[in-house]
């Protein structure tokens, strides 16, 4: 019987160009996974093209095979997947924002590949480019907050003379795909292949303004056309409600920055870097930095002259923070600073002034 059905399977697959891994005909599903037909599963039902699949389409059910119904009529009835949700609900904090091992950009080191499985790097191609002939840069960050979403800048929505076209999970090393590393005994290992993912839908707020260089209400969300797997390697980061930080105004509160922008190397990194922060007091910022034009009551203001920094191309990226000791959070979002990086303190979006906004356009947007 298991032979007739991997023998169905093999043959859907065939037909399908899909690259399952068949490990296991009755696999467990992830949290916020069920295990229906293939038929049903609504998310993924509509990618399961046999002519037109991006690798990114092919992993996408990997590793996603449950079951198995013999009694289905078609054989998409009979392969049972782990169906994942929609993507419109923020998942709890057992799924999301797993703790790193050394929780602590100008002033940053390198981090651990894929110890930050949310970061997401956005893609652009230029305006003038055609679509056979287009080269894609990365212009900002942004963080996977669903198996859906990711929350980045709104001024990120709209760069001169780019269009922004995907999405990158699971990056580290911008150069390389896979990213390999020798552990301590000197053995190569190599992370999976990052997954490279169409926006189909830029959802800006509504009330998004530029005053002299100020950014406010800056804040957006990408829609990737398909919903990803949760791995070691791709994992959403918690997005919290006001009322459940224990320190909201994050002053003195030690914060965390991470992104592929500008480095005190003077260039732009081809490796994600990360570095500590200190959240500051807003008011003092406000009269220390006139120029900045702090809203104290969505933005939070981190950082010190001459100490860490984010930068040109670390916009729209996460600023971390730790919630109760076992899960980082995203507090706010990369929005504007001074021209030259390092010289004072930055403005991030905060986030959880914003909650209501995420779920509502999620909820509102997962069908369309």
């Amino acid at each position: 019987m298991v032979f007739l059905q991997r023998l169905y399977l093999s043959f859907l697959l065939l037909h399908t160009q899909l690259l399952m891994h068949l490990e296991s005909a009755s696999a467990s599903c992830n949290p916020g996974e069920k295990c229906i037909s293939l038929a049903n599963c609504t998310p993924l039902l509509p990618f399961l093209n046999p002519h037109i699949m991006t690798p990114a389409e092919r992993a996408v059910f990997e590793g996603r095979q449950c079951g198995f119904d013999s009694t289905g009529q078609e054989l998409v009835n009979r392969v049972q997947i782990c169906c994942p949700e929609m993507g419109h609900i923020l998942p709890n904090n057992s799924i999301c924002g797993p703790i790193i091992p050394t929780f602590r950009i100008i002033g940053g080191y390198e981090a651990e590949p894929n110890e930050l499985p949310w970061m997401a790097l956005i893609l652009y191609a230029q305006s003038s480019s055609s679509v056979s002939n287009e080269r894609l840069v990365s212009k900002c960050a942004g963080s996977l907050i669903t198996n859906r979403y990711v929350l980045t800048a709104a001024h990120c929505l709209k760069i001169r003379e780019w269009d922004l076209r995907r999405v990158r999970l699971g990056e580290h090393n911008i150069l390389s795909n896979p990213d390999c590393f020798s552990n301590i005994n000197g053995v190569k290992q190599c992370a999976p292949r990052h997954l490279e993912i169409d926006v189909d839908l830029r959802i800006e707020h509504e009330q998004y303004m530029v005053i002299m260089q100020r950014h406010y209400n800056d804040i957006a969300l990408l829609r990737l056309k398909f919903p990803v797997r949760f791995t070691d390697e791709i994992k959403p980061i918690c997005v919290q409600h006001g009322y459940m930080l224990s320190k909201p105004s994050f002053s003195n509160h030690k914060l965390e920055i991470a992104g592929w922008g500008l480095s005190h190397k003077e260039g732009y990194s081809n490796v994600l870097l990360r570095a500590q922060v200190d959240g500051r007091n807003t008011d003092e910022c406000s009269l220390s930095d006139p120029y900045l034009g702090f809203d104290k009551e969505t933005q939070i203001c981190a950082g010190v002259r001459g100490g860490n920094d984010t930068c040109k191309g670390d916009s729209g990226g996460p600023l971390m923070a730790l919630g109760n000791g076992y899960f980082i959070y995203l507090a706010g979002i990369t929005s504007y600073g001074y021209s030259e990086c390092g010289s004072g303190p930055a403005a991030y979006t905060r986030t959880s002034k914003f909650i209501k906004w995420i779920q509502w356009k999620m909820y509102t947007t997962r069908m369309k």
